[in-house]
């Protein structure tokens, strides 16, 4: 899915109480239980405007109104059968994301295709780069592709960026790097560098031209795309800005700092892992990323518990009791799904025994949120073979597999593994990728 537009509708949507939320009410910003009293007042009234922003209100609830779901789809959805296009949006969204309410597909295209009908810009590049990508549903560029062309040639400059990153990496879309940089220009004009910050980093990353890379990205950063200059201080670090690379490095992650960009703790403790201009220690690396988690980096305690948890075959050694304490003294930074994600990773790291593995998976499979990519990426780091196992156990169930359930990566495990890769959209090189943990966690996230 399109997590960008995910969180920007959340906070659309959630954020609204500190907004203008309805413009009827003149008297500016709707805070208070009194301006509340009276948005329901006239939305019982009639009021579809005031039945749309209520019920947007609901949808979250604050410390001024309970969240109520069951209410907020009542008056979001009176407000969008009655034709009311942002209605329409934001009921729209919350079945395709499926938050706070049940998923919804159906609905959530018969909405969105309501709204951007009706010339709805937010809901032509929602629903555009949704049918693109084929995130949520199914992959259809030629439904997709004109709405959000329609929404980028109004300057929405988030319909732009969109549709240049389809053209930048080339899926699906054929790669057109020339049309995907006018298109990021364009929304660059507006103020919004996150595609030229995308630019940026795939020339660095390519090595196309290090002084070219340095120039977009810095270009985005001063837009105020602050994930530039992380991007740059990673650049940096492993050597891709040119000869004197590494003496950038403190440059850009002081401005990535000021800017509210946390990882630039994950940064500094690989510097310390890896001796990257400086002397090489696993002890300051935990101590980099403790520190940090104490203050609040959500990015560094991440990277705190998984580097515990797993060790890294050269200066930390394997310590899951110790990634247990970590994530017992930071309950309050992490949801309750992630909580509970890290703490069976911690399990799965601690069972190497293939009698193991099938209470893991059973226990695994049944968790809250499913599995999503970035627990099976966990679940790979602390255990390669849990994961194997559990593709195993899906490729049996399908058919394309009919050895052991061993969690062993042998011929008929990755014939299987390249036999999955063939069949997701976007995927190439799928032989040489069947060790891949990317590809791994995708496929078991699917």
């Amino acid at each position: 899915m399109a997590y960008s537009d995910m969180r920007s509708w959340r906070l659309a949507t959630g954020g609204l109480l500190g907004c203008v939320l309805a413009s009827w009410l003149l008297s500016g910003p709707v805070a208070s239980a009194a301006d509340f009293a009276a948005l329901r007042s006239a939305a019982d009234a009639g009021d579809l405007a005031a039945a749309r922003d209520l019920g947007s209100a609901l949808l979250w609830g604050s410390e001024e109104l309970d969240q109520d779901t069951e209410a907020a789809i009542t008056l979001l959805s009176r407000a969008a059968e009655a034709g009311d296009a942002k209605a329409q949006l934001i009921l729209g969204q919350a079945y395709l994301w499926g938050v706070p309410v049940p998923k919804d597909l159906a609905e959530a295209d018969r909405l969105l295709s309501a709204a951007a009908t009706q010339g709805n810009v937010d809901a032509q590049r929602v629903l555009g780069q949704n049918l693109i990508g084929g995130w949520g549903f199914e992959r259809d560029v030629e439904r997709g592709l004109p709405m959000l062309e329609a929404a980028a040639a109004t300057n929405d400059a988030r319909a732009q960026v969109a549709l240049g990153k389809f053209y930048l990496y080339g899926k699906p879309l054929g790669k057109d790097r020339a049309k995907a940089l006018s298109l990021f220009e364009a929304a660059a004009q507006s103020g919004n560098g996150e595609g030229l910050a995308a630019y940026g980093e795939d020339v660095m990353w390519g090595e196309r031209g290090w002084k070219e890379a340095q120039a977009y990205l810095e270009r985005a950063g001063m837009l105020g795309d602050s994930r530039a200059w992380s991007i740059l201080a990673e650049g940096a670090m492993w050597g891709y800005l040119g000869p004197e690379s590494r003496g950038k490095f403190d440059g850009y992650a002081d401005r990535a700092r000021a800017a509210g960009e946390t990882r630039i703790a994950v940064l500094e403790s690989k510097r310390s892992t890896w001796g990257i201009s400086m002397r090489a220690s696993g002890p300051k690396t935990l101590a980099t990323l403790g520190e940090a988690a104490d203050q609040g980096n959500l990015d560094a305690l991440r990277e705190l518990i998984s580097l515990q948890r797993d060790g890294n075959h050269y200066n930390i050694r394997k310590d899951p009791a110790g990634a247990r304490a970590v994530l017992d003294a930071h309950l309050e930074m992490l949801s309750e799904t992630e909580q509970a994600q890290f703490l069976q990773s911690i399990e799965v790291a601690t069972h190497k025994m293939t009698r193991d593995f099938p209470r893991l998976s059973r226990e695994i499979r049944a968790m809250p949120g499913g599995v999503t990519k970035a627990f099976a990426t966990e679940l790979h780091k602390a255990n390669p073979n849990m994961a194997f196992y559990m593709l195993q156990e899906d490729m049996k169930a399908s058919g394309l597999y009919r050895g052991k359930l061993d969690g062993l990566a042998g011929p008929m495990t990755l014939k299987g593994v390249k036999k999955l890769c063939d069949a997701l959209p976007d995927e190439e090189n799928c032989g040489d990728r069947v060790l891949d943990r990317d590809l791994i966690a995708k496929l078991l996230a699917r």
